[in-house]
């Protein structure tokens, strides 16, 4: 078997194999033989058709079954002949199968890259040290009583934080254009979730009042028929809100799952709650310093079929997070998200699997099943009452139960890497550490 390799570029590389003349005829041969023990060909005993006969009737679908199934099994011999290592499946181009003469093929594939680990003893890590404050049980308190409000009618003028009910028909030239009429929509000001012209003009409005008011759609717009063009709307006030939050009574401590305790068990409540989010926002703040840094420090080529792969694992990641209609529509998917928007992430996503393969097996570091336990023992005590059935449904996910192992791994790396690294300690407001957590999120 002859074997040669060409490098077009990167980490790209074309394998051209040969099989020898004598090794296809073998595997012909042998496709043939087998496909004659079972034919029925008129005139012929099954089992006793001449091989000439068989050769005649079956022997280009043989030639054919033969070389893929030849390419298979020669395939791993011919990279273990020629050194490679490949990331992900190779793209086999056949040349012209001739009879009685040599196969060739040729496999394309990307190659792991060469790695040499340099600057992990040089790591530094600012460890942020929170201290959940009174102030802050009070203040997300009060974010819980702001996502519970209601919204009562009152007989004044709309401002800032009401809520107006609103009827609206758009038109442009006159012409009342798709999507641009809507009835009983509730806009609540100050929120920025409307058109910015129209919210504005609904501050100072009464209920039962009409008015016009042009809107200026953006430049970026989604609806490109609509993008950078001016429309006149005619609204009508249904309905002027003035937000109402609740009471801290029995009902909404109920509402907060407490019994019993009053509002010093609420209390207790939220703190547990927020320290626990603070250590994983520490911890989250840590391992993405010293990933950073090994990222750093160990600049490498990557895959593109491994970056490829991981642009596609991304997006349907974000294609899940999509309301629910739009969740199986991966061509929309793929506008709203194009590959040049995650190319970055999804080529630092794949460095970093790779330096942490190295760094595992350099450091030689074992996964922790006690470690992986405890971890399953986190997730399910989220789920309450039901923590005994996600376990179970863990323990029969192989698929769940290998991103589990994975993050614990990923944890001890850290660890592992933080006992070479130079840490310090900065005191961080809670608001501060979470509100950088969600942005980096």
């Amino acid at each position: 078997m002859d074997v040669s390799v060409e490098n077009p570029g990167g980490l790209a590389r074309r394998l051209k194999v040969q099989i020898p003349a004598e090794r296809v005829s073998e595997a012909v041969d042998a496709k043939v033989k087998r496909v004659g023990q079972h034919a029925k060909i008129p005139g012929f005993r099954p089992g006793k058709v001449p091989l000439k006969v068989l050769y005649q009737r079956y022997g280009a679908q043989a030639r054919q079954e033969a070389a893929g199934e030849l390419i298979q099994s020669v395939y791993p011999e011919a990279i273990e002949k020629a050194e490679l290592k490949p990331a992900g499946q190779p793209q086999i181009e056949l040349g012209e199968v001739n009879e009685d003469g040599p196969l060739e093929f040729t496999a394309s594939f990307d190659v792991y890259p060469e790695i040499e680990l340099t600057g992990l003893d040089g790591l530094t890590v600012e460890k942020p040290v929170v201290e959940v404050t009174d102030a802050d049980i009070d203040k997300t308190i009060d974010r819980i009583r702001e996502q519970n409000k209601t919204y009562e009618a009152v007989d004044r003028e709309s401002q800032d934080g009401d809520q107006v009910v609103v009827d609206y028909v758009g038109r442009i030239d006159g012409e009342a254009f798709e999507g641009g009429t809507g009835n009983d929509i509730e806009v609540n000001i100050g929120e920025q979730q409307f058109l910015p012209d129209l919210e504005r003009a609904l501050v100072g409005r009464k209920a039962d009042e009409q008015f016009d008011v042009d809107v200026s759609f953006p430049e970026d717009y989604g609806a490109k028929d609509l993008a950078g063009k001016t429309a006149t709307f005619d609204v009508t006030v249904k309905a002027v809100k003035e937000a109402k939050l609740p009471e801290i009574d029995d009902e909404f401590l109920k509402q907060m799952g407490i019994e019993e305790g009053g509002v010093d068990a609420l209390k207790d409540k939220v703190r547990e709650s927020l320290e626990q989010e603070a250590k994983h926002a520490v911890d989250t703040s840590v391992k993405t310093q010293v990933m950073d840094g090994v990222h750093a420090a160990n600049p490498i080529e990557v895959p593109e079929s491994m970056v490829a792969q991981e642009i596609d694992r991304m997006r349907k990641e974000a294609l899940q997070r999509m309301p629910r209609e739009m969740q199986g529509d991966e061509e929309q998917a793929k506008k709203l998200l194009p590959d040049e928007v995650l190319r970055e992430n999804a080529e630092r996503r794949v460095a970093l699997g790779l330096l942490i393969a190295e760094i595992i097996s350099e450091k030689e570091i074992e996964l922790d099943q006690e470690r992986v336990s405890q971890k399953m023992e986190e997730v399910a005590a989220g789920y309450g009452d039901q923590a005994e059935q996600v376990k179970a449904y863990y323990q029969q996910n192989p698929q769940l139960m290998q991103g589990l192992q994975a993050m614990v791994m990923e944890e001890q790396v850290v660890d592992t890497l933080l006992e070479g690294a130079t840490v310090t300690e900065k005191e961080t407001e809670l608001d501060e550490l979470l509100n950088a957590q969600r942005q980096n999120g």
